[in-house]
């Protein structure tokens, strides 16, 4: 072939990929969704976010989001993908189904490839995704006491893969609907920021905690984090401090705090919950901050991380206290977390056993030395095992078996060299 008939075929390639891009108004790439229900800083939003940022680093393609409703993570969303925030109520309707389809059909001719669905809460934009014929992997995070039988045959009528963070939430999954044959996966999500805590050292996040909480310096801090809600377990955390506050001093004051934000007002569970601590000695004690952007600072303030919840599957805190060293406590059958903790890195204690909770603390507080062998070990469990880096390339990995295309950059002129 001359050089002046190859550059006309490129020439005559490109013509027709700028013509297309012009009269959809896309890229001409292939299209991949990613679906969230909301987009606050919560722990689904965050991974599909990650997940999102991955794709877009990795993949040459074009990322696009749908979220339900909206949440301060908006703006992160846009900086990697278009966003449609269809923001209306959580459930099936005209109005919902109308936006979904305008959103896949908006490039003529460049349907969607893949969607990448999370959390169970995503169910209903993915119900409409799958009538327009949009391919899915879906990630469920969630244990399946919120949901139905039917919620969950569905998700697998949908998926062509259904990937579950733990094999605890597979299991349960199972026992409320049972899978087809082929179509679960167990992939663990890695901690979100591989450089957590690198910009903060341990003794300027113990000094910054306590001087902002006003607390004494030589103080023992719990930490907790999650929403101000009864499935976090707020209720557990605050009465395992009321069981240390009325035992004998013994050691460095031990002080709870609580990163989060949630329903407040009367009759909320914190309404009831705060209402508790102002009868008891353990009011001074117990400290719900609200939600910080940055939350390094609390981790590496802190002494020891107490996991209160009634239902986790396998929540990003974990991870984060982790990297962090921290001793970590954990309920029995309320999620993953057991499966995080194996080989020596916390405690897992019966479900609600505020004795030997509060036994554990105590110990820790009282033995400081104890931290320091944990810690290593911590660290290099999240480092090694729970890495994002290879989540999102074993994701990638799935979703180019799935759609039998390539999506990932440089992987065809690699293939092309090999030839």
């Amino acid at each position: 072939m001359s050089m002046l008939s190859k550059f006309s075929r490129n020439g005559l390639r490109i013509f027709k990929a700028t013509a297309e891009k012009q009269a959809t108004g896309g890229s001409g790439k292939q299209r991949v969704l990613f679906v969230s229900h909301e987009a606050t800083r919560t722990g689904a939003p965050l991974i599909i976010l990650n997940i999102l940022k991955h794709f877009q680093q990795h993949c040459d393609i074009q990322c696009e989001t749908i979220l339900h409703n909206g949440g301060h993570l908006v703006g992160d969303f846009k900086k990697y993908s278009e966003v449609d925030c269809v923001n209306v109520p959580r459930k099936p309707s005209d109005e919902l189904k109308k936006k979904v389809q305008r959103w896949v059909a908006r490039e003529k001719g460049n349907p969607p490839v893949l969607a990448l669905c999370n959390s169970m809460e995503s169910r209903f934009i993915a119900e409409e995704l799958a009538d327009c014929g949009v391919r899915m992997l879906y990630l469920v995070h969630e244990l399946p006491s919120s949901y139905t039988e039917e919620d969950f045959q569905n998700i697998y009528k949908y998926s062509e893969k259904v990937i579950f963070p733990v094999h605890a939430v597979r299991e349960a999954a199972d026992a409320k609907a049972p899978m087809p044959s082929g179509k679960a996966i167990v992939l663990p999500q890695g901690l979100l920021n591989p450089d957590f805590g690198k910009g903060i050292t341990r003794e300027q996040a113990r000094l910054q905690v306590r001087r902002e909480l006003n607390l004494p310096e030589q103080s023992f801090v719990v930490l907790g984090c999650g929403t101000l809600d009864m499935r976090k377990g707020i209720d557990h955390f605050a009465n395992v401090a009321r069981r240390i506050s009325d035992l004998p001093t013994a050691g460095q004051p031990i002080h709870f705090v609580w990163v989060g934000e949630g329903p407040r007002w009367t009759h909320s569970p914190y309404h009831y919950v705060t209402l508790d601590l102002e009868r008891s000695t353990a009011k001074s004690r117990v400290h719900f901050i609200g939600e910080r952007a940055n939350v390094e600072p609390y981790f590496f303030g802190a002494d020891l991380f107490l996991m209160s919840s009634r239902v986790d599957p396998f929540p990003c805190v974990i991870h984060e206290a982790m990297a962090a060293g921290l001793p970590i406590i954990a309920f029995d059958k309320s999620g993953g977390a057991p499966e995080a903790l194996a080989g020596g890195v916390g405690a897992v204690v019966p479900y609600a056993d505020y004795e030997q909770t509060t036994a554990i603390i105590r110990m820790f507080s009282m033995q400081p030395e104890m931290t320091a062998a944990l810690r290593a070990r911590s660290i290099e469990r999240v480092h090694s095992r729970y890495r994002f880096d290879d989540y999102g390339d074993k994701l990638i990995d799935l979703a180019e078996s799935v759609t039998r295309t390539t999506l990932r950059k440089g992987r065809e002129e690699t293939a092309a060299r090999a030839a």
